[in-house]
């Protein structure tokens, strides 16, 4: 009986100097908590920007926000380093625009569409300043934007290589509702324009 009364206490010890050296070395110190905030506050800038424009507006169903992040001085360079990132605020969350790596559909941006929005030769040229938007062209590339329609979808060409045309593809219905958005690295030529 004394065997697993020392056993119990031993464990008991072993566990509560766990725990004490655990609580001593995290960073639950509030000094040291207060101390890194303040650091990262004094290098750390972060701005969010909501597009107003009425093309955003009455194409999707969400605010599309800006979001600068801007850190300098962090270790004593003149140099600044600007993160930008473009969301969307579905009033649940706050999510990133789906991210395009090879031939990708985009069901979420499919989703953000409005219901009453309709995609025809009118509204084309808003739904490629919308693109530009979401999706912006890097400023290195040259700029090969076009759109037309052709087969009952819509083409949006946001780069090209090596005369591969490249961009989002958009399905639309009989009366110009977009029923799918993906976006194609290359366009077979009888997609082409």
């Amino acid at each position: 009986m004394a065997r697993i009364n020392n056993k119990t206490i031993g464990n008991l010890l072993a566990g509560l100097l766990f725990q004490s050296t655990t609580i001593l070395f995290s960073q639950n110190d509030t000094e040291t908590i207060l101390r890194l905030d303040n650091f990262i506050n004094k290098s750390c800038t972060t701005s969010y920007n909501q597009i107003t424009s009425e093309i955003v507006q009455n194409i999707l169903k969400h605010d599309v926000y800006y979001i600068t992040q801007e850190t300098m001085n962090i270790y004593g360079e003149k140099e600044k380093e600007v993160h930008e990132f473009i969301v969307v605020d579905n009033g649940a969350e706050v999510k990133r625009f789906e991210r395009i790596k090879t031939d990708t559909p985009l069901p979420e941006l499919t989703s953000y569409i409005r219901e009453d929005f309709v995609l025809n030769e009118e509204s084309a040229p808003n739904f490629q300043a919308l693109l530009d938007y979401i999706y912006p062209i890097a400023d290195w590339k040259p700029d090969k934007r076009e759109f037309f329609f052709k087969n009952g979808k819509w083409y949006f060409l946001r780069d090209a290589y090596f005369r591969t045309k490249q961009g989002f593809e958009i399905t639309v219905s009989p009366k110009g509702k977009i029923t799918h958005i993906c976006y194609k690295m290359k366009w077979d030529e009888y997609e082409s324009k």
